[in-house]
Parts: C-alpha cells; structure tokens; sequence
C-alpha cells in the first residue's frame, strides 16, 4: 500500500511539472534568475539604495543578486552567467565616461545575445558618448529635460497588453518627475504619470515605463525612483520585479499589491480563518484582513498586515527600523534593559533577529467566534536574556467582525506584575526631557504603510498633535488615493500619569508613526508584588473620523 502511494505521488508529480502554471513556478524555484546589480555611483544619495534593491529583490524569492561596483572591469564571460543586469550606477557628472572598448563591445554583445537589461531614473544617465549603451538603457536625460522637487504622481494608462503592466491599476507615488526624458528610438511607453510640476503649477503629462528589445535582449526603463522614498512604493517595486522577470525571459508571475490588483473582483465578503503555529489571520475571499504574529522570527507578537478595503494599513521591519512591527505593544527600556531595538548583530533575516532584553510568549489561547471576531490571550515573561523574569504580563485582545464597510476594533488589556524586587520603566529623554527629538517612545505603537501620503491627524483637541488626549486619529492616502487610517483611543483609567502622544510625521522618508507613550513624560517604578494595567481600543477604518467625539 505504501509503495502504491509512493510510485502514486510520483506519478503527479511528474505530470504536475510538465503542464501548467505550476511547471513555470517550479522552473523558477530550481532556477532562480541571476541578477547583477551594478552599483556606485558620485551622488550618495543614489548609492544608499542598492541595498534596498538588494533587499526587495532578495524578498521576493526568485533571484539571486549580486553587486559590483566595477561594471566596468566585466567580460563576456562574466555576464552571460546572469539573466539580468539592473543599472544603479550613473556617472553624473562626468557624462563623457567611458568603458574600456573592450568591456563596451562584451556588454552590448551579451544584450544582443539575450541578456537582460533594466534601468531607472538617472541609471540610464551616463555614457553620452556611448550609442549602443543609450539605445539598451532607452532613455536618459537630454538637452531639453528637467525636473522640480519630488511630488506625488499619477501613474496611469498602463498598457494591458503587455506582461509588466498588465493587471495592474493605476497608483500614486511621491517621486522626482522628469520633464521631456529623451528617448531613443524604438522605446515604447507601457505607462505614462501625471503630475503637477511642484515650481509653477504646471499639469505634467508624460510617458514614464518603457520597453525596447536590442537583438535577442530585452530591456526596461522609467523615469520613476530617484530615491529611497520612491523605491519603498509597493507599486514601483512590484514593476521593476515583474520587469525583472520579463527582462530576464521568464514568465511574469510576480502579482501586484490587493489595492492596485485587476484581478481582485468586488464582491460580497467571503471571511475564513487561516491559521498556522505562528499566526492566527482573518481572510476575505483570498486576501487578508489582519493577521496576528506570535513566536516568529521578529521575537515578539505584533499585528501585520492590518488592511481594510485589500488597502495595506501597516509596515512590517522597514529597512530604517527593522524593530518596527505594524501594529504591536513594546517596552523601550526595563531596568536599563533594551527590549526596543535588535541587537546590532542580531537585525537581519540573515542574522536573526534579537533584543537585550527577552519577551518571551510562554502561553497562549486563542477563540475564534462563528462572527469572525476573535479573542488572542497570551501569557507574557519580560526578562534580560538568559536571566530571571522581572515581570509578568497577561494581555487580551478581542478583535472585532469586520463592518459592512470593512472597519474593524482591536480591544486590546494588558495586565502586568511586577516580580523582581523592582522595575524601572524607561524610553530614551525626549527632546523636551533635555534629550534626543528621537525620545519618549515606549508602549503600543504602529508604522504605516509607506505608500501613504497626504497624512493627516484628528483629535478631540482639533489640533496638529494633542500631547494628553484620550484618542488620537492617523490619516492617509493610499496608494490608489482613498482615505484610511488609524484611531487608537486609551482608557484614562487603565493609563499611566506619564503617557504622551509620540508621533513622526515625514512623509519624505516616508515615516508615519505613532504610539501614546505610556513613559513618556518620565520613567517610572514599580515594586515587587505591585500591579498595573493598560487598555487601549484600535479603530482600522475606510472612512473619515468624526472631529469631535
């Protein structure tokens, strides 16, 4: 029985591999796609984000990076091991720069033979004098182009026709929109943004995606991504990955975020549960509503992704804050003990990720409710590695069923005790403190998605941040521009004296942060034996707040 069962599966899997889609995903995962990023660059600004590149591309699952900063010094031999070569170099301002003719002809060859090109923005800007690099690179910055600060911009009238832009709607980006790019010939325009120039008003209207084929090669430019802040846009980065794929010759499968998805069809909400050791989800149709995360690589419980309406709310470990964990409840300092940051060390999916100080989940239980609400207990140790607990916690959340129109509550009571012989609760000074502007940061907490813009705060004080107020409202645009946001209301009578509004507001990082600092105005001490109690009530919500409440 068991043999027939064996020679049963093999026989599937077999046929599996040769029909289908799951043969092109099976290709893909024995055969990921080689990349060869080319790096450097004079501005600093453009070599900080070769290791986002890296990043994003590495996330994916599907390619293998490596970067040089000597393209220069390559050979034919060397590049035909790669599927693609991504350009983040330039040479501004030396746009007479040279390879060696050498290194040109073996780089134009590796094109015309199949390769794999893709540039964006100012990496297809260098070598003026090099023909054959412009017409593979497809557009660069002429005679007649210019440019204004960064604004936010339309991407629209994307070509459904062809694999990169097909299925994908339009978004938003904040980025640094070129005026009259210059094209070489036979580029053609998959995408095209609109944009109010940010000097005079003028409306901006230009074609932004392009593709060209150079012999067998295929190749990929847009004006779009100058910066960090335009590259952490989910909808860029799902182009230049599926422009990653069709460049290299691969089938392009790579899909794009819920929001800006055209295969997701509106339709009356289908809720299940997903569950697995680590994570308890709400599911609508096939996309997630919340998930909640506990005992995972990150080192303590948080909830991500938050979204309503299939818009992403929360961001998960940002590379300026890997210890930012969507929505989630952490203390910054227990007896001089870090429990915020990760260790220098120890901040990477490579290296693990790991704190000085430990919140250790040691027991759980979870009730999910036939209205798809659900109740999560745990039962939460607080102690420096590898020592002795110093307090102890019990925490609740109920998280509600989503509303007709898709806004949920996360209840949330925290319960602590306090068992070593005392415990001094602290953050880093605030600026108003005589410390850091960074300071004061400590308790419940959420970053948001890093598509928003347009950020906007509401409070019972109507005022820009209200520092002692009960509840406090998070707004944004989202990346196809629809108004979400977050209200998180406390409980004044399971509050500490010392709690204030910590928020970041800096939409050209893009960092959107906000937490009640529980020890904000001052740290504070409790003794063996004592107890204290937080609540709080989080509002994920589709539709504008009231002002007054």
């Amino acid at each position: 029985m068991k043999r027939t069962i064996v020679v049963s599966l093999l026989i599937f899997a077999l046929v599996s591999i040769f029909s289908g889609s799951f043969a092109s995903s099976w290709q893909q995962k024995v055969k990921p796609i080689k990349i060869l990023i080319f790096s450097g660059s004079s501005n600093h600004e453009w070599k900080k984000t070769t290791p986002l590149l890296v990043r994003f591309f590495d996330e994916a699952g599907l390619f293998l990076t490596q970067v040089t900063e000597k393209p220069d010094t390559l050979t034919f031999a060397t590049l035909k091991k790669f599927d693609l070569v991504v350009s983040n170099a330039n040479t501004w301002p030396d746009n007479n720069a040279r390879w060696s003719s050498q290194c040109e002809t073996d780089f134009a060859r590796y094109v015309r033979e199949g390769g794999g090109a893709l540039f964006f923005h100012a990496s297809a800007s260098s070598f003026y004098g090099w023909d054959d690099y412009r017409k593979i690179g497809i557009g660069r910055w002429g005679k007649e182009t210019f440019h204004h600060a960064p604004v936010v911009a339309a991407l629209y009238n994307l070509d459904q026709k062809h694999p990169i832009t097909k299925g994908i709607k339009g978004f938003r980006i904040m980025d640094e929109v070129w005026e009259k790019t210059e094209l070489c010939e036979g580029a053609k325009a998959i995408g095209s943004l609109q944009a109010t120039n940010a000097k005079d008003g003028h409306p901006v209207d230009e074609p932004a995606i392009f593709v060209n084929q150079t012999g067998k090669g295929r190749s990929f430019f847009t004006i779009l991504g100058h910066d960090e802040r335009a590259l952490v846009n989910s909808g860029l980065k799902a182009l230049l990955l599926r422009a990653a794929q069709w460049c290299a010759g691969r089938e392009v499968t790579i899909n794009p975020p819920a929001e800006i998805d055209l295969k997701r069809i509106s339709s009356k909400p289908v809720y299940h549960w997903n569950e697995t050791d680590t994570t308890l989800a709400l599911v609508n149709n096939k996309d997630v509503v919340w998930q909640f995360n506990y005992n995972d690589r990150f080192q303590r419980p948080y909830f991500h992704p938050l979204t309503v309406n299939n818009i992403m709310v929360t961001s998960l470990s940002p590379p300026d804050h890997p210890w930012h964990l969507g929505l989630w409840f952490c203390w910054k300092y227990i007896n001089h003990v870090n429990y915020w940051e990760y260790l220098n060390e120890k901040r990477s999916a490579k290296n693990g990720y790991r704190s000085e100080g430990a919140t250790e989940i040691v027991k759980k239980e979870i009730t999910r409710h036939p209205d798809f609400s659900a109740d999560i207990k745990l039962w939460i140790n607080y102690h420096p590695q590898e020592k002795a607990n110093v307090m102890t916690e019990e925490r609740i959340y109920h998280v509600s069923a989503p509303s007709g129109g898709g806004n949920y509550e996360i209840a949330q009571d925290y319960k602590f005790k306090v068992v070593a012989d005392s415990v001094v609760l602290d953050r880093t000074p605030p600026a108003i403190r005589g410390g850091r502007i960074q300071g004061g940061y400590a308790g419940i907490s959420c970053r948001f998605n890093q598509d928003f813009t347009s950020p906007e705060i509401r409070n019972p004080a109507d005022s820009a941040i209200c520092q002692k107020c009960n509840w406090q409202y998070y707004g944004f645009k989202s990346l196809t521009g629809k108004r979400v946001g977050m209200k998180i209301g406390l409980d004044p009578q399971y509050n500490l004296p010392t709690c204030r509004w910590y928020v970041i507001n800096d939409p050209l990082i893009p960092f959107f942060f906000y937490s009640p600092g529980v020890v904000f105005d001052d740290k504070i001490t409790f003794r063996k034996g004592e107890n204290f109690r937080l609540k709080y009530l989080i509002s994920v919500i589709a539709v504008e707040v009231q002002k007054k409440e």
